[in-house]
């Protein structure tokens, strides 16, 4: 179901949500057997058993936005189901919360039927080139809520790119540091009564320097365990 986003209508969730609506439906845990080896599906997920990346790869110009990458990678030697948004690995596309000033959106380098970002109005409102060297977008967003799983085999990574828009923003592109947080969920293996679900929280900071000069740093990722 599409969600509306706008400054005066509060943000209730965003594209990586769904991922955790999804854990409740696949995970009841079946009895512990301690003689089971730990690299079976059992054995607990830990931040060691995945990677995560970001790093910017343009900067903004008159001719581009400014564009990031964000990578996860299953280091274990077993695979992984991940539950997430349309884009994995990271789906939540707005930075902070509907009640901040200025917000940042990333926009999925994927096709438009596989795009989760659709406009209000009748006109595509991305901008192709720079207006007065602002990137911004002005026209309402509608974030399709789709989950799906993504498996990870062992060393595999999921990855995807992204292009930096000011999002309803009065100003172009003011300074200052954007926050993008994602919860999606992971299983080893796939997800059966036996494996059990573990929330995995990603997140970064974009900072925005006075000479339009864009950075990125990764939060510490955190994994827990879903009791039921």
């Amino acid at each position: 179901m599409p969600s509306r986003y706008n400054r005066r209508t509060a943000l209730q969730m965003v594209g990586s949500s769904v991922a955790l609506a999804l854990a409740g439906c696949v995970s009841n845990r079946g009895p512990e057997r301690s003689n089971k080896p730990l690299n079976q599906t059992s054995a607990p997920i830990t931040t060691d058993d995945v990677k995560f990346d970001m790093r910017v790869e343009k900067q903004f110009t008159d001719n581009h936005p400014a564009r990031v990458h964000a990578a996860l990678t299953n280091t274990t030697e077993m695979p992984m189901t991940l539950f997430t948004g349309a884009t994995p690995p990271f789906t939540s596309y707005l930075s902070g919360r509907a009640s901040d000033k200025n917000r940042l959106i990333l926009i999925p380098n994927v096709s438009e039927d596989k795009n989760p970002l659709n406009w209000t109005g009748e006109t595509d409102p991305i901008p192709t080139t720079a207006e007065n060297q602002c990137w911004n977008v002005t026209h309402d967003v509608v974030i399709n809520l789709l989950g799906m799983s993504k498996k990870l085999d062992p060393g595999e990574t999921s990855s995807q790119q992204y292009a930096v828009y000011g999002y309803q923003n009065e100003t172009c592109l003011p300074p200052g540091t954007y926050r993008f947080d994602e919860n999606t969920t992971l299983h080893r293996g796939r997800p059966s009564k036996e494996t059990p679900t573990f929330g995995l929280k990603l997140g970064f900071t974009l900072t925005l320097n006075k000479e339009q000069s864009l950075s990125v740093k990764r939060h510490e990722s955190t994994v827990s365990r879903h009791e039921h």
